[in-house]
C-alpha cells in the first residue's frame, strides 16, 4: 500500500502527537516533584520524558522519510486527555494512560501497519508498547508508594542509597538527611520491583 494514503500514516501522526504530549507532561510532573523536594522521583519522570520524546522522533522520522521533502499535511481525528491534579493523582492518571497505550492503542496500530504491509513499523510499535507497559508499572508503583507513604520506608529493613553521593544503608526508614553528603531525603533512590526494575526506564 502507498504510505501517504495509508491508515498507518495517520496512526503514526497520532502516536507522534501523543508521545510529544506525554514527554511534556512528564517534564511538568518532574517540576512538581522537584518543588516537593522529591529529587529522585523527578529524575525518574525526566527519564520517562526522554523516552517519550525518543519514541516521538522514531515516528516523526519514519513519516518524514517516506516522501521527498516530508509530508506537508496529515489530517487526523484524535482525542488526548488533558487532565490535571496533584503529583500523586497525575502518577495514577499517566500510569493508566501508559497502560492503555501498551495494551490496546499501539497493538492496534501495529496490527494495522502489518495488514498494510509496513512490517518494520509494526515491529517498532510493538517494541514501544513494551516500554509503555514498563512506564505504566513505574508510575503505578510510585503512585501506590506515595499514597501509602512508603517512598522512604518499609516494614522490613531494605537497602536505601543516596542518589547524590552513593551512601547506602540497610534500614526500615531512610534518613531525613544523608549522613554523608547532607542531601535531603528526596535524593534517596526509590526501590521499584517487578518489570519496572528489569527495564531501564
Amino acid at each position: 500500500m502507498d504510505f501517504i494514503n495509508s491508515e498507518t500514516l495517520k496512526n503514526l501522526t497520532r502516536a507522534f502527537a501523543a508521545e510529544c504530549q506525554d514527554g511534556a507532561k512528564y517534564q511538568y510532573m518532574a517540576d512538581m516533584a522537584t518543588t516537593q523536594k522529591l529529587s529522585y522521583v523527578s529524575t525518574i519522570l525526566k527519564q520517562l520524558a526522554t523516552n517519550e520524546m525518543a519514541h516521538g522522533k522514531i515516528f516523526y522520522d519514519y513519516i518524514a522519510s517516506q516522501k521527498q521533502g516530508g509530508v506537508e499535511i496529515v489530517e487526523i481525528k484524535a482525542t488526548y486527555p488533558m487532565l490535571n491534579g496533584t503529583l500523586e493523582e497525575m502518577l495514577q492518571i499517566k500510569g493508566d494512560n501508559e497502560e492503555k497505550q501498551a495494551t490496546s492503542v499501539y497493538p492496534a496500530f501495529a496490527k494495522t501497519a502489518e495488514k498494510e504491509g509496513f512490517t518494520d513499523i509494526a515491529s517498532k510499535l510493538r517494541e514501544i508498547a513494551k516500554i509503555e507497559a514498563c512506564h505504566a508499572d513505574v508510575l503505578h508503583q510510585l503512585y501506590q508508594m506515595m499514597r501509602n507513604s512508603t517512598l522512604y520506608s518499609s516494614s522490613s529493613a531494605k537497602l536505601f542509597k543516596c542518589f547524590n553521593c552513593g551512601h547506602e544503608d540497610k534500614l526500615k526508614k531512610a534518613w531525613k538527611k544523608c549522613p554523608l553528603c547532607s542531601k535531603d531525603q528526596g535524593f534517596v533512590k526509590i526501590n521499584l520491583c517487578g518489570s519496572a526494575k528489569d527495564c531501564d526506564c
